[in-house]
C-alpha cells in the first residue's frame, strides 16, 4: 500500500496496478510506437507488473525491510501465468527491484531472478532486446503511478526507444501534481484521459474500510 505524503489516507497496490494498465492501455502515437505484440499481454503485464501483494494488502512501500519485501517478490514472480509474454514482463520488473541495493541478500535474489528469465527466454524462444526496451515503458508507467499514489508532487525521466526498429532513444520528462499526470514528449494515444483510483482512510485499514475517491487526468500539455 503507498501511504500519502499528504494526508492520512492509503492506496492498495491493487488500484496502483490498475492505473498502470490503463496507461499500457493508451500507450502509442505516431512519434511512439506501440511494443509488437498483442496489446492484451502488454495490459496484463504492466497491469500486474507487482502481482505478488493481494487486492487491500497492508505492505507499506517504501517502509518494507527485505525480510518482508523478498516474500512478495518471490510470490509475484513465480506466480503461474497462461501468457507467457506478459508473465516476462511482470518478472522484467521485479528483478528490475531486486537490483536495487548492495546487499548480499538483494543481490542473490537479482541473480536467481535473472537465471530464471534467462531459461524462459530460452524456452519460449524470446527476444531480450524486446523485453529490454518493454521495461523501460513499464518503468514510465509505474513511475507515474507512484507517484500519482504517494499523492505528491513529482517529477522525473526515463529514456525511452519510441521506434521498434530504431536505436535511438528519447528521454520522457514527467510530471505528477494534484491529480494532474503530464509527460513530455507525450507517448500516450490520447491527449487527455480522466479517472479515479480508490483510496481509504488510513484509520482502520484494511479491516475497517473508509474509501477515498482519488480523480486523476492524464493529459498533454
Amino acid at each position: 500500500m503507498f501511504k500519502s505524503k499528504r494526508r492520512q489516507i492509503v492506496t492498495p497496490q491493487s488500484e496502483h496496478l490498475k492505473l498502470v494498465g490503463t496507461l499500457a492501455m493508451l500507450w502509442g502515437n505516431t512519434n511512439f510506437e506501440a511494443p509488437p505484440i498483442e496489446r492484451t499481454s502488454m495490459i496484463a503485464g504492466m497491469g500486474l507488473h507487482d502481482r505478488g501483494y493481494g487486492y487491500l494488502d497492508n505492505n507499506s512501500i517504501g517502509g518494507m525491510d527485505d525480510s518482508e519485501w523478498f516474500p512478495i517478490a518471490r510470490c509475484g514472480f513465480y506466480m503461474p501465468c497462461s501468457d507467457t509474454v506478459a508473465d516476462t514482463i511482470v518478472k522484467y520488473h521485479i528483478r528490475r527491484l531486486a537490483e536495487h541495493g548492495d546487499s548480499a541478500g538483494r543481490k542473490t535474489l537479482a541473480g536467481e531472478f535473472s537465471g530464471a528469465i534467462k531459461k524462459q527466454f530460452k524456452e519460449h524462444n524470446l527476444s531480450k532486446e524486446l523485453f529490454d526496451r518493454m521495461d523501460r515503458i513499464t518503468d514510465l508507467c509505474d513511475s507515474l503511478s507512484f507517484s500519482l499514489c504517494f499523492d505528491v508532487h513529482a517529477s522525473g525521466e526515463i529514456s525511452i526507444f519510441p521506434r521498434n526498429s530504431g536505436d535511438k532513444e528519447v528521454t520522457v520528462k514527467y510530471h505528477v501534481e494534484d491529480g494532474l499526470i503530464s509527460a513530455s514528449p507525450w507517448p500516450f494515444s490520447v491527449d487527455r484521459y480522466e479517472g479515479y483510483l480508490v483510496a481509504y482512510k488510513l484509520d482502520g485499514y484494511p479491516g475497517q474500510l473508509d474509501p477515498v475517491i482519488m480523480p486523476y487526468v492524464l493529459m498533454k500539455i
